[in-house]
């Protein structure tokens, strides 16, 4: 007997529902259950302690099913993105499914979020999108209608200099990270003794603590779109994270701790957990933490202007939060007013063309996302292939974010630079079932001369601080300035750490610390990364990216003595 493709979807994902797939987060529902510890349920492989997900050939039905809903319905465009997500975190794994449709009609998007896994439901959800997209754009119209022959710009203006987009480009294809082991065809024994033996690690660290995190999560996510455009991606992302704490029995919340450099999340599958050098770099960074906590702690009192020094990782964060946001086209473009806020790099076409540089000459980013990145595909969330680009160069903004909505903003610039206009692949939907926005990929600060290291921007340091293990960074909604508390700070006297201290909160303006206050840059040595988290869109939702920068010297930075936050 014959079935029918309906039947088919309908059928194949019963097991999966009756499983108990109910909770939902970020557009997605999930079932997390705990592995194995009996010894003879532990030699088992951690795929199999989930259940078995749906093959990527339903995915991609189930994508044309909707694209073909959302045609129907007149839609001038739309797309899907629909997968699962397998995650294992020891001493638990989980599963998470669902899906989200984008509809375009004229100047107005919608979106719709499911997770029932059947070709009603995903029809359904693309004609509520384009639905809704319909009405979007009428309202448009009519407000249009009412504003004509206003002085006033208003929301609508900036949507008509934008709505004219990148024509989609139909790619069609199947790309699957470059793994050695695929974390979930390891046993659950393998992952014990993987947990047992960082344990083991650490506690021969002697007179410090330590913590080891483990965590991969593997997804297939299949895009769609009515243009014809249907690829499918299996990414892998994960790997160790590896922190050294210091702390003295008679003072219990006098901590010092680094996060072991060289580790975290990447496209590596389980590989990355058999790397030889793990014992080395621990012990290496415990004597570094022994080093930093054996200097005086103190409160700090002396308020003022001061020279300071930013390790890669503090640099990295403050980047992360100011900088790097500021140049999210979404935001500069304005469609982030009501929700994240705004950038001050703009207007765009004024920025990019401006003869005098944003930033410090010493300043040059660049964005992209290849392997081994964490963030690394074939295709971005609209089917657009990723490039490396260069954001600042020596100071100059010269691109942004975007997408193939937002990118247009550009077009006058492109043409004159001889820059083909496109999208460079940053559209990113966190999960299948979230609404995708732009978003940074792989994010590096270039690195200053060879031999200037922490010890040699901090030499003729008279009187001022060295900032260390990263930093809490509060911006302002429009970035242009904000607060930050460094994890560790060290106040310096002629060139030499004297003590650690307390209670330290530091005031910025983002124009003048990285315009007039950056004086040198640290040499790659200093180069350390962080995981910079943002939040965007109406709910928020959660963007992370890798941004690496070098460690970094400002002048006149503004030092304060608070209890804020404790």
């Amino acid at each position: 007997m014959s079935v029918s493709r309906r039947q088919f979807l309908t059928t194949s994902v019963a097991a999966l529902t009756s499983a108990g797939l109910g909770a939902r987060s970020e557009g997605m529902a999930f079932i997390s259950r705990a592995l194995p510890t009996a010894r003879r349920t532990s030699r088992v492989t951690v795929a199999s302690c989930l259940p078995e997900s749906p093959a990527a050939e339903q995915f991609r039905a189930l994508a044309l099913v909707a694209v073909d809903a959302a045609r129907q319905g007149g839609a001038d465009y739309a797309d899907i993105r629909i997968g699962v997500l397998r995650e294992i975190y020891p001493p638990s794994v989980q599963i998470a499914l669902g899906y989200g449709v984008r509809a375009r009609v004229r100047d107005a998007w919608s979106f719709q979020h499911g997770t029932i896994l059947t070709t009603d439901a995903v029809a359904a959800a693309a004609r509520s999108a384009t639905l809704g997209a319909h009405v979007a754009a009428e309202t448009n119209a009519r407000f249009r209608s009412m504003v004509a022959g206003s002085a006033h710009t208003t929301a609508i203006d900036v949507v008509d200099s934008i709505s004219d987009s990148i024509s989609a480009p139909v790619v069609r294809g199947v790309w699957e990270s470059p793994v050695a082991i695929d974390p979930f065809s390891v046993t659950v024994d393998d992952y014990q003794r993987l947990t047992a033996s960082l344990g083991l690690m650490l506690d021969r660290l002697g007179f410090v603590s330590g913590n080891g995190g483990v965590y991969w999560g593997v997804e297939t996510r299949v895009f769609a779109a009515t243009n014809g455009s249907l690829v499918t991606q299996t990414t892998t992302r994960g790997g160790l994270t590896l922190s050294v704490s210091a702390t003295l029995p008679h003072n219990m919340l006098d901590t010092v701790d680094f996060t072991v450099p060289g580790f975290g999340w990447t496209s590596a599958g389980f590989e990355a957990a058999l790397r030889s050098d793990i014992a080395t770099r621990m012990a290496e960074i415990a004597e570094e933490t022994i080093r930093w906590r054996a200097l005086p702690f103190r409160r700090f009192s002396d308020v003022g202007r001061y020279p300071v020094v930013f390790d890669g990782n503090v640099m990295a964060n403050v980047i992360g939060h100011t900088v790097s946001l500021a140049l999210d086209s979404d935001r500069a473009v304005g469609n982030e007013i009501e929700a994240s806020g705004r950038s001050f790099l703009t207007p765009i076409a004024e920025v990019v063309t401006a003869s005098k540089p944003a930033f410090s000459p010493l300043l040059t980013m660049t964005s992209g996302r290849e392997t081994p990145s964490a963030t690394a595909v074939r295709w971005d969330d609209e089917g657009v292939t990723p490039e490396t680009f260069s954001l600042v160069d020596k100071g100059h903004v010269v691109d942004y974010y975007t997408t193939r909505e937002t990118a247009p903003v550009l077009a006058d610039w492109y043409r004159r630079r001889g820059t083909p206009l496109r999208s460079r692949g940053c559209l990113v939907a966190p999960t299948p079932g979230s609404i995708p926005m732009a978003s940074g990929g792989d994010v590096r600060v270039a690195p200053g001369e060879q031999g200037t290291t922490i010890g040699a921007l901090t030499r003729d340091m008279s009187h001022g601080f060295l900032l260390l293990g990263g930093a809490e960074v509060i911006a302002s909604p429009g970035l242009t300035g904000g607060y930050m508390r460094p994890n560790i700070t060290v106040e310096i006297q002629r060139g030499l750490p004297v003590a650690r201290l307390s209670n330290v909160w530091l005031a910025f303006s983002t124009k003048a610390l990285f315009e007039k206050g950056l004086v040198a840059l640290g040499d790659g040595s200093t180069m350390r990364t962080a995981d910079v988290d943002t939040y965007k869109g109406m709910p928020w939702e959660t963007f992370r990216h890798p941004l690496t920068a070098p460690a970094a010297l400002c002048k006149e930075i503004d030092v304060m003595q608070t209890d804020v936050h404790g």
